[in-house]
């Protein structure tokens, strides 16, 4: 015990690994600090430290984390699936845009409080066949248009036959 304590006062480190995760997570709030969420890119290093690599392996090791870590994580509010929640977020604008537009027609540049609202509506589009049925479907509901031009050529030529119908001729 007394050797113990010898190696106690000085600092010693019984547990390499979970010393190193605490000065890691510490890093992760440095950057929450910093930047207001915990959305650290792939490649972020901080003072040498490659936090953007430590919070990769912490979304992969996920499943098989302790408890008391993933809570931790999730108290800081840690993004375990940024791609989904980026989509959400363009989802969620699109929602807004159309509760004040009143339509889901965003013109391509767009922007929402800062977002690029166009852009991402644009790659919805572009990326139709590779976006879940869940996705695709939920677009659907709030009346997305997959193709503006045919969708302006539908409203044109529906306008034109009020014309014909009104007027007697083309």
């Amino acid at each position: 015990p007394e050797l113990k304590q010898r190696l106690d006062d000085v600092g010693f480190i019984w547990d390499v690994l979970n010393h190193q995760w605490e000065e890691s997570f510490r890093k992760l709030l440095e950057f929450k600090e910093s930047e207001g969420h915990c959305k650290v890119p792939g490649g972020y290093e901080i003072a040498g430290f490659k936090l953007g690599q430590w919070v990769g392996v912490q979304r992969k090791a996920k499943d098989s984390m302790s408890p008391e870590r993933k809570q931790r994580l999730d108290v800081v509010g840690f993004s375990w699936d940024p791609l989904a929640e980026a989509w959400e977020e363009g989802f969620n604008k699109l929602l807004q845009f159309k509760e004040a537009e009143g339509h889901c027609r965003v013109p391509q540049t767009y922007n929402l409080e800062g977002y690029r609202l166009g852009s991402w509506v644009g790659t919805q589009r572009s990326t139709k066949n590779q976006l879940s049925c869940e996705r695709k479907q939920r677009l659907d509901d709030i009346g997305f248009i997959w193709d503006t031009y045919t969708q302006a050529w539908e409203q044109g030529f529906s306008k034109f036959l009020e014309f014909k119908e009104r007027e007697g001729h083309c």
